[in-house]
């Protein structure tokens, strides 16, 4: 049966069993004071407005962030792709170009010659260059690419962004989001808020305001228990409340870090076997005329992940490196940690503080202030899409938290001192 049937027989029933009892408690409705039945009835309406409007905020915040991340990393499969065929295409042209010279000076029939052909061909299949456009390729099932491709995806069931858009989706059946719905749910029975607005109403049979209307409990009696009933509700509601956020953020976590792990070895993968193709390519250059070929270096995008407290962050602008230092975003970094910023849009300065700790910064001004004390930044300050962009190192320096850079992971772990 279903929780909205479920529902519609408990309030017949109660409906029933108040019919059946007309007669066996005279003046009891008289007795009653509606403006308390009014008032909890109303003190229920606030509740469930209150816990339907945090549901709706906080789902609507939490596919914010799966939505920001997920164009986020689809734009870092791009580049990577486009990148990686752009410099295939480079390959192929110049040793196109190279072939071409060299007819005027060999012999095409001869061994050395169809050898380098073949092993430059990219349609080849087996051969170097064959296997380096493989590596890249998203539709050859099982490639670097290929898995990177899946793990973005959230309709290739069982990858990671499928995991986790699952968790944000209240249709998905057992979801944190699904379960969270149900609590805030009146009509999904043995719901905290179902029994809440039970307890609340005259027409639930058994319940307080039921009994209190009754004449069964006295007006003392039906407040003290309302009272109970309402702190037993806020309580559940929180349980409930942080089982979501705990479910969701462990989901979350997994899923970035293997999303970030599939894209460093599509990276690591594309590099690798171009440096093998080239080598076997070149070998076989030399083979024929005594030398081999060279290319120009490829370099691919980059993308910076940060774990705060073990917590893998989502940021509206991500980190990045600009000569040589890394900048990341100090609003969203020390809010995480506990920090208050201020932003003072008159000189373009940011303070913040955290307990006995203060610090200044402005824009532009590789000049900081740290209790007072000046410090001189790696880097200055900069505004980069509405975010203040500070040196990695003075997030450490300020706070002091534990800050590490995994140059292999492209990661910064951050770990504050509690």
């Amino acid at each position: 049966m279903s929780k909205t049937r479920l529902k519609a027989w408990k309030l017949l029933l109660g409906s029933l069993a108040l019919t059946l009892a007309v007669g066996t408690a005279p003046g009891s409705a008289s007795a009653a004071d509606s403006a308390f039945i009014q008032k909890m009835t109303e003190q229920y309406e606030a509740f469930e407005s209150k816990h339907q409007s945090a549901y709706s905020q906080y789902l609507k915040d939490e596919r914010h962030l799966y939505d920001t991340y997920r164009k986020q990393m689809t734009a870092v499969y791009d580049d990577l792709l486009k990148k990686a065929h752009d410099d295939l295409d480079y390959l192929t042209d110049t040793i196109n170009r190279d072939i071409e010279q060299l007819k005027k000076s060999y012999k095409e029939n001869s061994e050395a010659f169809r050898h380098y052909v073949r092993v430059s061909d990219k349609d080849r299949a087996g051969y170097a260059m064959d296997l380096y456009e493989d590596t890249m390729d998203p539709d050859y099932a099982g490639s670097p690419m290929d898995r990177f491709e899946d793990s973005l995806d959230p309709d290739s069931a069982g990858d990671p962004m499928d995991l986790y858009d699952d968790e944000l989706d209240p249709d998905t059946a057992g979801s944190a989001i699904d379960l969270y719905e149900d609590e805030v749910d009146p009509h999904s029975a043995g719901s905290v808020m179902d029994r809440f607005e039970d307890e609340s109403s005259i027409h639930s049979a058994g319940s307080v305001m039921d009994r209190y209307e009754d004449g069964d409990l006295s007006k003392s009696e039906a407040e003290k228990l309302m009272a109970q009933a309402l702190a037993q509700a806020e309580a559940d509601m929180s349980k409930r409340i942080e089982a979501t956020r705990k479910t969701v953020t462990l989901r979350k976590n997994v899923s970035l870090q293997d999303i970030r792990d599939a894209w460093l070895n599509a990276k690591k993968s594309i590099l690798q076997q171009r440096e093998k193709t080239i080598a076997e390519v070149s070998a076989a250059r030399k083979a024929l005329t005594g030398t081999g070929i060279e290319f120009k270096p490829l370099v691919l995008g980059d993308w910076i992940t940060v774990v705060i407290d073990g917590d893998f962050m989502i940021f509206e602008q991500p980190p990045f490196i600009d000569g040589g230092s890394t900048l990341v975003p100090m609003r969203a970094i020390f809010e995480k940690l506990g920090a208050d910023v201020k932003w003072n849009a008159k000189d373009r300065s940011v303070a913040a503080s955290k307990g006995d700790m203060t610090i200044w910064l402005q824009i532009g001004n590789r000049s900081a202030k740290i209790q007072g004390k000046a410090q001189t930044l790696e880097a200055a300050p900069r505004m980069t899409n509405g975010a203040t962009m500070v040196p990695l190192r003075f997030v450490g320096e300020a706070l002091g938290a534990d800050v590490k850079w995994d140059s292999e992971l492209r990661t910064i772990t951050i770990d504050s001192e509690n």
